[in-house]
């Protein structure tokens, strides 16, 4: 088993505790972060972080991590780490130390704002602004990740519609803007909103740019960029969800999920670009977002559902099939005429958490049942995978600090 860093906690009042003690173990001190989240057989969900020093093959435990209750989000940028937890709406804020190691230095809450925990939607900027979405009310508060104080705020009203409850999604940073995809689900009325939106911030200024729209597919998730500046949409119909729920209904027309794209400096999809998902993957469709290892490679990753590979018994009418290995990671290579090849040496896998981009590659963490995931190291270049290590949980984001 590799060794885990040493995390330093500042006081013994702290909220979030080590699982292990520098008495029980004395581990090596490392930059990398890796982040983990266990789900119980009750469905309690516990997010784990702890720092590396490397990532060799092995087995990372969760034995000497930092840990907290719910499903956390991560965010890094320089010598920090923000967790954003699950239960209350507070960024905690670790520091790199001198020789390895991270220890708490700040929080931020967004109660005030109206938050409930911290949402899905957030991006790093640079040392003086962060952006943290908050879904209801529809808000993007502008912060400084330096100063673990608020700048402003901006109104997202426009992103919500009514009978729909409002799902902000992976927001990216780029050049200086942020990317917020908004997303409506009504999880009762098993529907979820036409279109596509992604709104446009610029948080230096604090102020709207514009909302990409667009009624040719639904929903969508992370933007990627290519290396001309052109932004990519995959319109994913909800991780598949619009598609599951008009199968469910016997729908005989069904909208297909398909890419869209932006141009430099510009606001809005472009009116003559449309490219179905199907069209590049030879009759398959993307289950997930685009991912990426790099903005600005034009490289994008998503997963692709293969139906045929169900159980004759299960059909993609409820989220029964997620739990079936039937899906694969595929490399999309984006720009005027996108083209799509499954990526070679991963195996089909159930749906789980997403990737993370990683010093040029993706790391996309396989779990048949979320005890332990292998996590591969995916080469955008060559389009081959390879086993990198294991670990316990879901595999939940790796990041490297620098001071």
């Amino acid at each position: 088993m590799k060794k885990i860093a040493a995390i330093s906690l500042l006081g013994a009042s702290l909220a979030l505790t080590a699982c292990g003690t520098e008495e029980e173990d004395a581990p090596l001190a490392g930059s990398y972060v890796l982040g983990s989240v266990v789900i119980d057989a009750d469905g309690t969900r516990t997010t784990y972080v702890q720092t590396v020093e490397s990532l060799e093959d092995g087995l990372f435990t969760n034995e000497n991590a930092i840990e907290m209750p719910g499903n956390g989000v991560l965010m890094a940028g320089g010598e920090h780490l923000f967790v954003g937890l699950a239960e209350e709406p507070t960024w905690i804020r670790y520091t790199l130390q001198e020789g390895g190691g991270i220890a708490r230095t700040g929080e931020l809450s967004l109660l005030e704002y109206g938050a409930r925990y911290i949402d899905y939607g957030y991006a790093y900027v640079d040392a003086e602004h962060a952006v943290s979405v908050i879904s209801s009310p529809p808000l993007a508060v502008i912060w400084n990740p330096t100063t673990m104080e608020v700048r402003g705020t901006v109104g997202l009203e426009h992103l919500k519609h009514e009978g729909y409850d409002l799902e902000v999604w992976t927001t990216v940073a780029h050049d200086g803007l942020v990317y917020i995809p908004g997303r409506g689900s009504d999880w009762v009325g098993g529907r979820i909103l036409d279109g596509v939106a992604v709104a446009i911030l610029d948080p230096r200024k604090m102020d709207l740019v514009g909302t990409a729209q667009d009624d040719r597919c639904n929903s969508g998730g992370r933007i990627v960029f290519d290396e001309a500046g052109y932004g990519y949409v995959m319109g994913d119909g909800r991780n598949y969800c619009h598609q599951m729920f008009a199968t469910a209904r016997d729908e005989q027309e069904i909208a297909e999920n398909c890419i869209l794209r932006i141009a430099p400096g510009a606001t809005d999809f472009e009116a003559d670009y449309f490219h179905t998902v199907k069209s590049i993957t030879g009759g398959y469709e993307s289950i997930g977002e685009f991912e990426t290892a790099q903005q600005g490679s034009g490289i994008a990753f998503s997963k692709i559902f293969y139906p045929e590979r169900l159980p004759a018994e299960v059909k993609p009418v409820d989220f029964t099939f997620w739990g079936h290995p039937v899906h694969k990671t595929w490399r999309i290579v984006l720009g005027d005429t996108p083209s799509a090849q499954e990526v070679e040496g991963v195996p089909f896998s159930v749906i789980g958490f997403g990737g993370s981009g990683f010093e040029g590659k993706l790391y996309s963490g396989e779990s048949a049942d979320g005890s332990t995931s292998d996590v591969y190291e995916i080469d955008p270049a060559t389009n081959q995978a390879s086993l990198k290590f294991r670990m316990d949980g879901y595999f939940n984001g790796l990041y490297e600090l620098k001071r």
